[in-house]
């Protein structure tokens, strides 16, 4: 696994949202090592011994270097001429929604998808349910740190496009709501 800097601030972005997060990545040509908060000790022999290991870099300071640059994007090959360009399957749900008049959530990040709170608690919401806009309608888990997502819109589920813990992409449609 080849980590590249965009990589990394995607992993600083989601770290910077949770309360307490602790990660260690080794991937042999890179090491990284990041805490925020209260964390347990648990990762501290991950790299070695104590005492050289290396110290773990805070969020804020990554986050404020100003200097790093993204590597330039992979060119992606156009497709041949007796062929469609293909669409994304989140562009088609988001296209057709907006058709219907229907409003779509999607996922901000790849992630796992959970309707609910815990195994043992209803679903955030069902088809049918009227929402506010800051109605918690499911949550989305990145290496053990949850986000809420909210509805973004008054009105009612008409649909839930994505599986309870399952994987799902960014730009994925979750729901689709009828606004009100």
């Amino acid at each position: 696994m080849s980590f590249e800097i965009d990589d990394v601030m995607e992993v600083l972005k989601i770290i910077r949202e949770c309360k307490d997060a602790e990660l260690h990545i080794d991937t042999g040509d890179m090491k990284l090592s990041v805490t925020r908060g209260k964390v347990s000790s648990s990762g501290a022999g991950f790299f070695g011994p104590a005492s050289t290991a290396p110290s773990p870099v805070p969020v804020a300071a990554v986050a404020a270097a100003d200097s790093v640059e993204a590597p330039a994007a992979p060119v992606a090959r156009p497709p041949k001429a007796d062929q469609p360009a293909p669409t994304p399957k989140a562009e088609v749900a988001a296209d057709s929604a907006s058709e219907e008049g229907l409003v779509p959530v999607t996922a901000n990040v790849t992630s796992v998808f959970y309707r609910k709170p815990s195994p043992e608690e209803p679903a955030f919401v069902e088809v049918g349910d009227t929402v506010e806009e800051d109605t918690v309608i499911c949550l989305l888990e990145v290496m053990k740190c949850y986000r809420q997502v909210m509805a973004g819109t008054r009105g009612v589920v008409q649909k839930i496009c994505a599986e309870s813990n399952h994987l799902v992409e960014q730009g994925s449609v979750l729901f689709l709501i009828r606004p009100l």
